[in-house]
């Protein structure tokens, strides 16, 4: 008899602050719910830390991100690429690593940037297309997210809702009751000047309570993020009764 496989999030981004800033709130709700959650970083952040050399910068940046990790309840590892450079790498090479990635994870969902990266940032970009070009072609059944434009990613990328397409229906995460944990991962990411300076108690007032994301590629239509694992789980209950 077929079991359900365990229920796991794939996140890929490209730099180490990107998944604190935008969806640490999220990362820590489903990770404490049991769904493992790996997030796959394409670049150590070399270019991010003006006056530094990129070696050290990407080994500062690289320790951060894990010490956020632990905030959250998250896997981390890197792809290796060269911060700033992505949309300059091979993308044939590039989707042979995530799709790598991807097979060795098998995960249910899928989260990653959407076409205009959020903020417009090349390596954002490059990493949305490679990931979307991955499931299309690859991993049909495996359900898509993309990063929604909202009040939670104005601290990372300064882009808010405004920049919503108002007739795209949105997956709403409601993180109330883990500003904590997001706020202890952004402030991990000293090199990058975290605007919450204060203890984590203190700042929670200055993070909203959801985060969005779009379903850019469903297995079924869904209002919830965890409705998403449910898919798989449905999927394989169907078959052993059969």
């Amino acid at each position: 008899m077929n079991e359900p496989k365990p229920n796991r999030l794939l996140v890929v981004l490209a730099h180490p602050d990107d998944g604190s800033f935008a969806v640490g709130g999220t990362l820590a709700k489903y990770a404490h719910q049991g769904i493992q959650i790996i997030l796959l970083t394409a670049t150590r952040g070399q270019a991010g830390i003006p006056g530094v050399k990129p070696e050290e910068a990407g080994a500062i940046r690289e320790q951060e991100l894990r010490q956020a990790a632990k905030h959250l309840g998250i896997e981390v590892y890197f792809l290796g690429c060269q911060d700033g450079e992505l949309s300059k790498t091979d993308p044939a090479k590039l989707l042979e690593y995530i799709g790598s990635w991807i097979c060795t994870v098998q995960p249910q969902v899928i989260l990653t940037f959407g076409p205009d990266g959020v903020s417009g940032h090349p390596d954002h970009v490059t990493i949305s297309h490679i990931v979307t070009q991955a499931v299309e072609q690859f991993f049909p059944d495996i359900c898509l997210l993309y990063i929604a434009p909202s009040e939670a990613t104005v601290m990372g990328c300064g882009v808010s809702s405004s920049s919503v397409n108002p007739d795209e229906p949105l997956v709403s995460v409601d993180i109330s009751d883990y500003k904590i944990e997001k706020i202890r991962a952004i402030q991990s990411h000293i090199s990058q000047h975290p605007p919450l300076e204060g203890k984590a108690e203190e700042e929670v007032d200055k993070v909203p309570c959801h985060e969005y994301f779009t379903v850019a590629h469903a297995v079924k239509s869904s209002n919830d993020l965890i409705d998403c694992f449910k898919v798989e789980e449905d999927r394989v209950r169907e078959l052993t009764s059969q």
